[in-house]
């Protein structure tokens, strides 16, 4: 839809208040039983940042280019509403019904969207977007998005437990990084979706079929291999590099390894998948962790200084008690890890 720029019923550009939002929705809860008194809800480019919506009706309503950030949202209905480029960023979505909605272009970064509905809906990329819809590192649980299309979507680091997905259009979508668990995928098109460093539950093994998905295939490492690339990299650190060789563990797949106390300083973990992997005072001197997915991985006590974080999932990783900061003689920091750690938290701050 398109909002002609002379139609006076288009509010344009303004700050909304609690206030108002409440007579608003009256309004168009008025105009959505049929009532003369009602009047459709129409924005664009206004700001709904931090209100609460929970468990009002904008069914129906055009939100073009809006922003909704941090908003309480629980139980509120949207559906079959005109959402394009709209930012719904940290947003508690509970329960919310977007059903049939139109959300091509709209972000959902961080969100909580436990058992909201989506079915139905449009997220491709809206015309006057270089991007599709975005969930990234949002709460999916148990939402539905059945028969929706999905393409070139980003649910990179979304956590994804008992998601329907059924039938739904997700070419060229990315999971990179996601936590997908007892997600439904059946008749669901995944041609060119990004798999990467996602950690996908055993017991779902054999009903996502990947072979028609991008990124690099998930590579796992037997014992006797990784051990001996271990003991490799522990001669290389002793001997600075004279004997042995540097450990390269970068696009495997070591969820629940056992690295407590091991000697990994420099050690490439770059695009790893580390789910539950522990390195509990483990030496990960200027250890490189980019794009590495470390959900709940214990890094605590670990000598982090220097290491390189960037990009990296970190959803519920532990470090506490970590070393972090200036790795002596190189001028290498810690980077990219999350200020969960209150000394990581500081240091970071005093370099702002």
């Amino acid at each position: 839809m398109a909002l002609q720029p002379q139609d006076s019923r288009v509010i344009k550009g303004k700050r909304i208040n609690r206030d108002v939002l409440q007579r608003l929705a009256k309004l168009h809860v008025d105009w959505v039983v049929g009532r003369p008194s009602g009047k459709r809800a129409m924005f664009e480019d206004c700001d709904f940042s931090g209100l609460d919506f929970s468990h009002m009706n904008f069914s129906d309503g055009v939100f073009l280019y809006c922003r909704f950030e941090g908003c309480e949202g629980r139980g509120v209905k949207f559906a079959g509403a005109i959402l394009r480029s709209s930012c719904f960023d940290r947003a508690d979505l509970t329960n919310a019904d977007f059903q049939r909605a139109d959300l091509r272009s709209a972000t959902f970064d961080e969100a909580n969207m436990e058992g909201a509905t989506l079915d139905r809906s449009d997220m491709r990329r809206d015309a006057t977007s270089d991007e599709a819809s975005s969930f990234k590192g949002a709460i999916l649980t148990r939402a539905n998005f059945a028969d929706s299309k999905m393409k070139g979507a980003d649910l990179s680091g979304a956590v994804l437990e008992k998601t329907n997905l059924s039938n739904a259009d997700l070419r060229g979508a990315s999971f990179r990084q996601a936590e997908i668990n007892g997600a439904v995928l059946a008749g669901a098109t995944i041609v060119d979706s990004d798999f990467s460093g996602a950690v996908v539950d055993k017991n779902m093994a054999g009903k996502i079929d990947l072979t028609c998905a991008a990124g690099p295939a998930r590579k796992k490492l037997d014992h006797d291999r990784l051990q001996s690339l271990l003991d490799d990299h522990d001669r290389w650190v002793l001997s600075m590099g004279i004997e042995g060789k540097r450990a390269n563990l970068a696009g495997l797949d070591l969820s629940g390894a056992d690295f407590s106390g091991r000697n990994l300083a420099a050690a490439n973990f770059n695009g790893a998948t580390l789910a539950e992997t522990r390195f509990e005072g483990a030496w990960l001197m200027a250890a490189d962790f980019r794009s590495a997915n470390l959900l709940r991985a214990k890094l605590g006590g670990a000598d982090l200084r220097g290491a390189d974080f960037t990009q990296s999932h970190q959803r519920d990783a532990d470090t506490a008690e970590a070393r972090v900061g200036e790795l002596p003689g190189c001028r290498l920091e810690t980077r990219g890890l999350a200020t969960r750690n209150p000394a990581i938290g500081a240091r970071q701050r005093a370099k702002s």
